[in-house]
């Protein structure tokens, strides 16, 4: 009974733990509570939440934070407080000060789909509201990704400031004021403010100004160049085409600067002298697509021989045609004719080719469409559109668009770091996938981010083998499928896959992480009627017509330095795994149900571990639950340091069911009920110094009780570990070394050296007790001697700004002697630093070598002698080539005894020519004098995309397939091969993820 109240007791605990699940706030400005204030300024928090924020100062030095897409702000606490939501926001926060007390004025235009909607229900709407309120409550900002960059790029920055000039007629501070400025003209609502300034220049025969249908033109045939913005920032549009005409405000502007003759109607310059006419930012060609840092202009000055008789003058529109090229930011639009409304940054584009650069990805994204409206300066929409990376006008693979909106979005690397290129999102209605000019696919409705994929499919694979038959694999972006906007920090994957001999199958896969949390998912279900063969020695496993996974791992970061760990793993079967996930199977965590919840500060940890096991094919201990404390290095005094690991709980030993063939080999497995484990580990170490060798005596105590044992009932073990640690540094330079053949420019030897050695005794062996832990239960009476001599060559290779200091050479040496080494151990012997009783008992001598030879050529060795059988255990040798662009092996032989593993092995890369490229990897068992493992792949390039034919034999399991890969270029996700065909070399030119 007393068992279950604590069982009880800590599950209650375990399942209040509070969970915090929002960002981090990042304060803006805050200010206090304090009595006497006008009743008209509020006492109420503030909370701001967005995509992307632009956090700076405004030219009057006021807090300004510019919130882009889905801007939500919160004025009071949750459920009573003022909502308030638009597309964007632009904020002014003031801090000022009445009766002696601060507060903070904010002042807010919501623009684009505006609402404010009160706590009680009342609810405000408009194209553009205008919020003004007051507060001395804090201010916070949860938001996706942050810029300190004044948002100069947007339209609304300039035209909110006039209605914040609006607004400063009435100075009386307000709890919260809506306003709705619909009638104040401009798009919209907003104000339109005076027409933009446009640098002009004409090089062909100028007409006008002349008045038609009430507005002012101007024309011009035979060349025409216009930009606006400052030369070199990311905002600068410029447009050039062979005709245009010129929408001019009512009273045009005279140009600035030198003029040559105006016309006497409106004081606009007239060309007087030919010249050729400057490229558009981006410096294409009419018939280039593509960029060129030479060619790009920064402005007139690049020009002077047209910079007389030119200049200024106020533009409200213009209609262009005739190999149109206008470049904005970082995109280059091509068109035959273009209008574009320069007061709201609205274009109508038609026959046109938008070409925006993907950073992320190394290459560009085309949009193609009869007809192209630009909504804002970084949005745009079409119909019957054609979105690919292909620059072909034909490409070799498209997404159609019925409907098309893409979203530019300005870019910086980091928080504080601006200036990165931007990134843009889609979304797509009646998308189609095609394959030259025939179409493939359809989906109602995508969306997404061209810095990740321009459409939902990440990868197809398709082949042939002798265990699943004919194979087709394909997954795809979940959230672009759903026509789901992707969260920050998520990502989610959707699998769809059919075998011939098996049946089909699918999954979804997803990562995520966030400032307080962190976590994955996996999952797969799929009909299969054959058994798996997982080598010619293993057991076959019955067949299971439905087999399948789900496994979900979370981690919460708590309050209070608290974290929560969350895992849970289903298999249906024992060989689901390792057939279908071997990677996954070989290399990966354990499988595992638990709840841990730690709380760790400083150099201590206390821990509640609540784990059961599932799985009744693995062995596992499950804790019910378990409790620790532990500190690290906790100094008693200025000699002396104490090391601390405590555990209390209940433990179960639970092995797996055992096949005859495992009970043969293996013997019977006994588990274990619920026993009650206590462990206490105390360690005092007291370093010292002695010239430059640095000794560490040190000493430990264990104390560790059972409730119940095998054969003993209650038992309790004291194990005692006493010993000494030493390292010492030694270092010498030789500056007259130099060789340009072995690429040595002076030459540094470091040599660490170090040392431990202990003894210990116990009253219980290994063998009396259940096997929970190995690092419990498993430890026994060791007493041994570990030495190292670790060295390194150093020397400087590179010149200018690449010059680097680099390890030439490595030589590592490690040898252990125990006093009661026995030939029990199946795997090599090893030496724990840090708690020498868990070392295992196997004299050995081992050695690792790394030889950089140059950048390119590597050789590396490593060996571990056994000396209780006087044989050697293990031996790799390799050689590491890299010959870009072309060239890339890796040849190695590998010996391990204990697997008896004798093999040679070969991985290779070889661009052919500048589209083919050959990939061979080989794994040949010398002591069977046969292949286990070969691979031969042959990649084929083409236009912003690859595909690879690969012929791949599996001897151990029996399998011989024939694999086609198709993927695009960029696209990192998408892979050469399939869940059980890993590791194959990519060519030179094939960019890694």
């Amino acid at each position: 009974m007393p068992r279950r109240r604590e069982l009880f007791g800590t599950l209650w605990l375990l399942l209040i733990a509070p969970l915090a699940v929002a960002q981090s706030p990042v304060p803006l400005d805050g200010g206090t509570d304090e009595p006497l204030l006008p009743a008209s300024i509020a006492h109420l928090p503030v909370l701001i939440d967005g995509k992307i924020a632009y956090l700076a100062e405004d030219e009057d030095g006021t807090s300004i934070a510019h919130v882009i897409g889905n801007a939500f702000l919160r004025i009071g606490e949750p459920g009573r407080g003022q909502e308030l939501r638009a597309e964007e926001a632009l904020i002014w926060l003031n801090t000022e000060t009445a009766d002696g007390t601060p507060y903070v004025r904010l002042e807010i235009a919501l623009w684009k789909d505006a609402e404010v909607r009160e706590w009680a229900g009342t609810v405000t709407f408009g194209p553009v509201l205008m919020v003004t309120a007051a507060t001395t409550g804090p201010i916070r900002i949860e938001i996706d990704e942050v810029s300190f960059d004044r948002p100069t790029f947007s339209p609304l920055y300039e035209r909110g400031r006039v209605l914040r000039e609006e607004m400063h007629r009435d100075d009386t501070p307000h709890a919260m004021r809506v306003q709705s400025v619909t009638q104040a003209g401009g798009e919209e609502g907003v104000p339109a403010g005076p027409p933009p300034v446009i640098q002009f220049r004409a090089q062909g025969e100028l007409h006008g100004p002349f008045a038609t249908h009430g507005r002012r033109v101007l024309t011009v045939t035979g060349g025409t160049f216009l930009s606006r913005g400052e030369p070199g920032s990311g905002t600068l549009l410029e447009i050039r085409a062979d005709n245009v005409v010129v929408f001019l405000p009512p009273s045009a502007s005279a140009p600035s600067g030198d003029q040559g003759p105006a016309d006497a109607l409106g004081g606009v310059p007239v060309a007087t002298r030919e010249g050729e006419m400057p490229a558009a930012e981006g410096g294409e060609s009419p018939g280039d697509m593509g960029t060129s840092p030479e060619s790009r202009t920064t402005g007139w000055a690049d020009a002077p021989q047209l910079a007389t008789g030119f200049g200024d003058i106020d533009v409200e529109a213009v209609y262009l045609e005739g190999d149109v090229v206008m470049s904005q930011g970082p995109n280059l639009i091509r068109a035959s004719r273009l209008y574009y409304d320069f007061v709201r940054d609205r274009a109508m584009i038609l026959d046109a080719v938008v070409r925006s650069p993907i950073p992320e990805r190394g290459v560009p994204i085309y949009v193609r469409a009869e007809e192209i409206r630009q909504l804002s300066f970084n949005r745009f929409s079409a119909t019957h559109a054609v979105l690919t990376t292909d620059e072909f006008h034909t490409p070799h693979y498209s997404i159609g668009a019925g409907y098309l909106e893409l979203v530019s979005r300005p870019g910086f690397e980091s928080v504080g770091a601006p200036g990165a290129p931007g990134t843009g999102e889609y979304r797509i209605r009646d998308a189609t996938f095609n394959v030259g000019g025939l179409t493939v696919g359809y989906w109602p409705a995508l969306r997404g981010r061209v810095d990740t994929s321009e459409t939902a499919l990440r990868s197809v694979r398709t082949g042939n083998s002798d265990e699943f038959g004919v194979e087709l694999e394909t997954d795809w972006n979940l959230f672009q499928l759903l026509d789901l906007e992707t969260p920050r920090g998520f990502d989610a994957e959707f699998s769809l896959d059919f075998y011939s001999e098996r049946g089909p199958a699918a999954g979804i896969d997803g990562t995520y992480e966030r400032d307080k949390y962190m976590g994955l998912f996996r999952s797969y279900v799929m009909t299969d009627n054959q058994r798996d063969f997982l080598g010619r020695e293993r057991e076959e496993q019955p067949v299971r017509s439905t087999r399948g996974r789900i496994l979900l791992r979370h981690r919460q970061y708590l309050e209070d330095d608290w974290q929560l760990t969350l895992e849970a793993s289903y298999i249906s079967d024992k060989g689901f795994l390792e057939e279908f996930f071997e990677d996954e199977f070989d290399n990966e965590k354990d499988q595992e149900t638990l709840l841990y919840l730690k709380k760790q500060r400083d150099n201590w940890a206390f821990t509640i571990l609540l784990q059961a096991r599932l799985l009744d094919f693995y062995t596992q201990t499950e804790r019910l639950p378990e409790f620790g404390y532990f500190r690290i290095g906790q100094p008693l005094g200025d000699s002396v340091v104490w090391h601390s690991a405590n555990r209390l709980g209940f433990v179960r030993y639970r092995p797996m069911d055992q096949s005859f063939q495992e009970l043969l080999r293996d013997g019977r497995l006994v588990g274990s009920g619920s026993v009650v484990r206590t462990d206490s580990r105390q360690e005092l170490e007291a370093p010292l110094d002695i010239g430059p060798l640095r000794l560490v005596p040190f000493g430990s105590i264990r104390q560790t009780s059972w409730d119940d044992t095998p054969d003993d009932g209650g038992v309790q073990r004291i194990f005692g570990t006493y010993g000494v640690r030493g390292s010492m540094y030694a270092w010498k330079t030789y500056p007259q070394l130099t060789s340009a053949l072995w690429d040595i420019d002076g030459l540094r030897h470091v040599i660490k050296t170090d040392i431990t050695a202990w003894a210990a005794h116990t009253n219980r062996d290994s063998h009396e007790l259940y096997a929970f832990d190995e690092n419990v239960e498993g430890i026994d009476e060791i007493d041994g001697v570990q030495v190292g001599v670790r060295q390194r060559w150093q020397t400087y290779r590179g010149r200018g700004e690449t010059r680097r200091k680099v390890d030439v050479l490595t030589l590592d040496l490690e040898t252990g002697f125990f006093n009661d080494a026995t030939g029990e151990y199946k795997t090599n012997g090893f030496t724990s630093y840090s708690r020498p009783e868990e070392s295992i008992a196997r004299n050995y001598v081992n050695s690792n070598t790394i030889w950089r030879l140059n950048d390119r050529t590597a050789l590396l060795s490593e060996m571990n002698y056994d000396v209780n059988d006087a044989e050697l255990d293990i031996l790799n040798v390799s050689v590491a080539v890299e010959r870009s662009p072309r060239l890339r092996y890796v040849i190695g032989y590998r010996f391990i005894d204990e697997s008896h593993s004798d093999l040679l092995g070969m991985d290779l890369s070889y661009a052919l020519t500048d589209k083919h490229s050959l990939a061979v990897r080989e794994r040949f068992d010398l002591r069977r004098g046969r292949t286990l493992d070969f691979t031969v792949a042959l990649i084929r390039r083409f236009p912003r995309w690859f595909s690879a034919l690969s012929f791949a034999l599996d001897e151990p399991e029996d399998d011989f397939g024939v694999n086609l890969s198709i993927w695009p270029e960029g696209l990192p996700d998408a892979i050469i091969g399939s869940r059980r065909l890993t590791g194959l070399v990519r060519p030179a030119w094939v960019a890694e993820p």
